[in-house]
């Protein structure tokens, strides 16, 4: 298993978002890497961290844990072009999924998880499925299938391999064509060639705040309550209502 993480310490795209500030974004990175590194070191995992500004890694690193941990791969992508950046962050961030790709792929059956950076998954264990069988993707959709949740995902490689290349050129957020919607358009498309629907079996738990909306903090009371109420839904649709059509 890999969890892979997405990092860019000084934006290269500044509209919509709301984290701006090199100095924090870097605190924030840090702060995850402390709870991956362990985490995935129980789960027999490596952590892959892809940062595409140029920001020193190893320092980084050694400021979080005092050295480079063994399971920790560390990884300077290159930063993203002129036409990612026109296209936007979505497109920068699916610039670094096909470098993550083309490095790591080996087994095709080998689980990768992505993440967002700056967040970590507090239930990652509780999460995620137990067995993952070959070809399959796991990840959370809104019910009309329009776009998928793309701050935590996860796939067997060679699903990835086969569907989730080459996003980037697809993306367009000044015209609301984010990578959510164009992930969602992929997986669709590998589910009608045989790939397998795994859904998380709770809602992932994030500590961290979004970087596009300022008001929206995973820790805060709300969306403490609004996580709770979303799980018991949510166990209905997973097991009475799990073949309804509607």
């Amino acid at each position: 298993m890999k969890v892979f993480l997405t990092a860019t310490v000084t934006p290269q795209v500044l509209w919509d978002l709301h984290i701006q500030d090199p100095q924090v974004r870097r605190q924030q990175y840090a702060e995850s890497l402390r709870r991956w590194v362990p985490l995935a070191a129980l789960q027999g995992a490596d952590v892959v961290f892809f940062e595409n500004s140029g920001a020193d890694l190893d320092r980084l690193a050694v400021d979080a844990f005092g050295r480079v941990p063994d399971n920790l791969r560390l990884v300077n992508a290159p930063p993203p072009t002129p036409a990612d950046i026109a296209r936007g962050k979505g497109s920068a961030e699916a610039a670094m999924m096909d470098q993550f790709c083309e490095e790591f792929f080996d087994d095709p059956d080998e689980v990768w998880f992505k993440c967002t950076g700056r967040l970590f998954v507090k239930n990652f264990s509780r999460c995620v499925p137990s067995l993952v069988p070959p070809r399959s993707v796991i990840a959370r959709f809104s019910m009309n299938l329009a776009q998928m949740d793309t701050r935590f995902f996860g796939a067997t490689a060679g699903v990835w391999r086969d569907h989730f290349l080459g996003t980037g050129p697809d993306v367009y957020d000044l015209d609301k064509m984010f990578l959510e919607k164009v992930l969602m358009r992929r997986v669709l498309i590998a589910l009608g060639e045989g790939a397998g629907l795994l859904r998380f079996r709770a809602q992932p738990n994030y500590h961290g705040r979004s970087g596009t909306h300022a008001d929206r903090r995973y820790d805060s009371l709300r969306s403490r309550v609004k996580r709770v109420g979303a799980n018991r839904l949510e166990n209905v649709l997973r097991g009475p209502l799990r073949g309804k059509q509607y």
